[in-house]
């Protein structure tokens, strides 16, 4: 009888030791599989310190804006799942003080080019506002990368941003080509510039600089990226 109980508890200690250990590597393997699966999205709200980008005709910055929108989608995609990374998290450059406007400049676009590379992200998105001398000119723009999956996605977001922000814009998203060094440069990934819209247009300006507005242009470009994804395209 002794030895019975001797044998249960010995059975019933290797059992639960058993158990342990799958129930440790089964969340390890869970773990792997999950850290590999996880879609990388590098997002660049552009200009930022002494950097401001256009500026509407009352002071608005485009850097604050790039800003404001870019933190909402970095919320929405973090929820879904999704590893997210900004080049800025607050109003400063990717530079060195103590240095030239034009060198801080150069440092500044270097660094986000490198982060392309060093984050090893499978999509970025370039968050910038537009001016134009011509104050009638609205409506958002996408442009985008030489890379081959780059079109698609940038088909997308300008399609949806159309749908969700103004059914009356016709613009179409285009090939960057050789332009813009933050798209040209370690496009090893799609990649795209978004132009939420213009600072030079007055009532476009009022819409950029509201949250609300934020919001809506944050919602419609988490659903392009999602549908990208989702639908296979990557």
């Amino acid at each position: 009888m002794i030895k019975n109980k001797r044998l249960f508890v010995i059975l019933s200690v290797v059992i639960l030791a058993l158990s342990l250990i799958f129930t440790i590597n089964f969340k390890s393997f869970l773990s792997v599989f999950e850290d590999s699966t996880t879609r990388v999205i590098l997002i660049d709200p552009g200009h930022g310190g002494i950097d401001g980008g256009a500026c509407s005709s009352d002071g608005v910055c485009e850097k604050n804006i790039n800003l404001s929108i870019s933190l909402k989608l970095d919320e929405l995609l973090k929820k879904d799942g999704y590893k997210v990374v900004l080049t800025r998290y607050e109003d400063s450059g990717l530079y060195t003080e103590g240095k030239s406007v034009r060198d801080k400049k150069i440092e500044d676009l270097n660094k986000r080019v490198a982060m392309k590379k060093d984050t090893e992200c499978d999509l970025f998105v370039s968050i910038h506002l537009n001016k134009f001398p011509q104050a009638d000119c609205k409506g958002a723009q996408v442009w985008y990368s030489r890379h081959e999956d780059s079109m698609n996605f940038a088909n997308l977001v300008q399609e949806n941003l159309i749908t969700d922000l103004d059914p009356s814009n016709k613009r179409k998203a285009k090939p960057a080509e050789t332009h813009y060094k933050v798209l040209r440069s370690n496009d090893t990934m799609p990649g795209v510039i978004v132009e939420c819209g213009f600072l030079s247009n007055n009532e476009e300006a009022k819409k950029l600089s509201t949250d609300e507005y934020q919001t809506k242009i944050a919602e419609s470009l988490y659903k392009s990226i999602s549908m990208y994804f989702k639908n296979g395209e990557n």
